[in-house]
């Protein structure tokens, strides 16, 4: 078996709102408001440093379901970083940014596998010819408040 390198991230929460900035010192908040981005930016990097076969994003990319155009265009353009190095990304989506949140109409790249909220997604990472090196497994949360268990929903 072939040996490769992946990244995996969580919680990314890109343009955090980072309640009560107002009562610190204006600079200070400035970079808070930015540190999520430049957390990203240096995933991103890192992915393209290390030659990684692809970035798995487990989860709360963004704050809220209604997650900011600003994050939105910033999350799309590392993933097309991330496209253009000939790196895979995939992308479920946790309970702060449910599939049911406002998204705006975005082409991702096409190395970019989003995976839906109805069923767990199996998706083959394949080596140079046509044997899977991994498999990647994932289901998003379609909505907030999912009642049924999605770790149990998963099977070899």
């Amino acid at each position: 078996m072939q040996a490769f390198t992946f990244v995996h991230t969580a919680d990314l929460h890109l343009d955090s709102p980072f309640i009560g900035l107002e009562q610190i010192d204006p600079e200070v908040a400035a970079v808070l408001k930015d540190a999520t981005f430049r957390a990203f930016d240096n995933i991103i990097k890192l992915c393209i440093d290390s030659n990684a076969r692809f970035l798995l994003v487990a989860g709360d990319v963004f704050d809220s379901g209604d997650r900011s155009l600003r994050a939105q265009l910033r999350f799309r353009d590392g993933l097309e970083r991330l496209d253009e190095a000939g790196i895979d990304s995939f992308v479920v989506h946790g309970n702060h940014d449910p599939l049911d949140g406002w998204t705006a109409s975005l082409a991702w790249p096409e190395r970019t596998h989003i995976f839906q909220g109805d069923k767990v997604e199996v998706v083959p990472i394949i080596d140079g010819g046509e044997n899977p090196m991994a498999h990647v497994y994932g289901i998003s949360y379609p909505t907030r408040d999912v009642r049924r268990n999605l770790a149990a929903e998963f099977h070899r």
